[in-house]
């Protein structure tokens, strides 16, 4: 029955449909912004040698430079998500109780509603998004650090459980 309805909410207000893949393509550009900004990154401080018996040897990876790239890849991601999503939510909230205001492709329900999850709600939505991030980020650090293989096998796992936990009840929130 909610789905029904939020459904009928989003056939009637087409321009939610057309933010949407707005912010697909701003969150695309963004990854690969990123990926070639990583690459850069990853060029400018992992030197490989060969050393005496004919092995490549490369330096160490830098966590910090890593988890902050880290960060910013999934808070802007979560940030994207996130107005795209409270921009549906007052879409469907304003067609709810105010019909007539929210029952077109480009409505004022949607313009409002768009408005409002960049102004006045935007502290919010990325201070949440910051919070989701910095655990995310730690989980892909775990997840380096256990692909690393450093020998602490059984400390990265207590990590990514413990993270996991704090993943889900951040994202529940």
């Amino acid at each position: 029955c909610n789905l029904v309805t939020a459904m009928t909410a989003v056939k009637l207000n087409c321009g939610v449909v057309f933010a949407s893949y707005f912010f697909l393509l701003l969150a695309f550009g963004w990854s690969i912004l990123w990926t070639i900004a990583l690459v850069g990154i990853w060029d400018d401080t992992i030197t490989c040698v060969v050393n005496e018996a004919g092995q490549n040897v490369c330096t160490e990876v830098n966590y910090g430079i890593l988890f902050g790239m880290f960060v910013s890849y999934f808070f802007t991601h979560q940030v994207i998500q996130n107005t795209i999503h409270v921009t549906v939510a007052g879409v469907v909230g304003t067609w709810w109780f105010a019909p007539e205001e929210a029952s077109s492709c480009c409505s004022a329900g949607l313009c409002d509603s768009m408005k409002r999850a960049m102004t006045t709600s935007f502290g919010s939505i990325c201070f949440g998004s910051l919070i989701v991030a910095i655990i995310q980020a730690l989980r892909a650090l775990a997840n380096a650090a256990r692909s690393n293989d450093d020998g602490n096998a059984i400390l990265v796992c207590i990590a990514e459980c413990i993270l996991q936990c704090l993943a889900s009840i951040v994202e529940y929130l």
